[in-house]
């Protein structure tokens, strides 16, 4: 053999084996680029929601909760963002008033004109959509975001993505 042929070779094999152990050595299967993560279950402020297959949590979302004022009440402010990609968002904020009980009117003074009313599997709610202006790098893109608001089990449930079909599969 000549070679030039048998350096080809192991070089094949040597490439097949750094690609192979580089791909099963992966420390966090669904958690990088490669390995996207599978539909889960997350805890938003007490509401659960099922999170699509590969939405990654942003790095600054987080578990804490903060206290904040809304329609004049003291509540908690849960919230968590995900994304897929440098355009696709996903956006969970969810408010819990304490005992407070929030009714269909506290969710109409967070309309400002552009909200429509809109049931989403049967949960009634408040409805907009946008068009934003996106940035990726030198790249804008111009897509549309929803929002969609309503109330779960006394608390006022905030979604906002620029996917209607994935608001689709988290509310529940």
């Amino acid at each position: 053999m000549r070679k030039s042929t048998i350096f080809a070779i192991t070089f094949f094999l040597l490439s097949l084996v750094v690609l192979f152990s580089f791909h099963a050595g992966s420390p966090v299967p669904g958690g990088n680029k490669f390995h996207l993560p599978e539909p889960r279950e997350i805890d938003v402020n007490g509401v659960n929601f099922t999170i699509s297959w590969g939405f990654l949590e942003d790095s600054n979302s987080s578990d804490n909760v903060t206290s904040d004022v809304l329609f004049n009440h003291e509540a908690t402010k849960g919230e968590r963002t995900f994304h897929q990609n440098d355009i696709l968002l996903l956006a969970i904020t969810v408010y819990d008033f304490n005992g407070y009980d929030v009714t269909y009117d506290d969710l109409e003074l967070l309309n400002d004109g552009s909200y429509v009313d809109k049931s989403i599997k049967g949960i009634d709610g408040i409805f907009k959509n946008e068009s934003v202006e996106t940035h990726t790098g030198f790249v804008k893109n111009n897509h549309q975001r929803y929002y969609f608001n309503y109330i779960k089990d006394g608390r006022i449930v905030m979604i906002q993505c620029d996917k209607l079909s994935t608001i689709d599969e988290i509310v529940k």
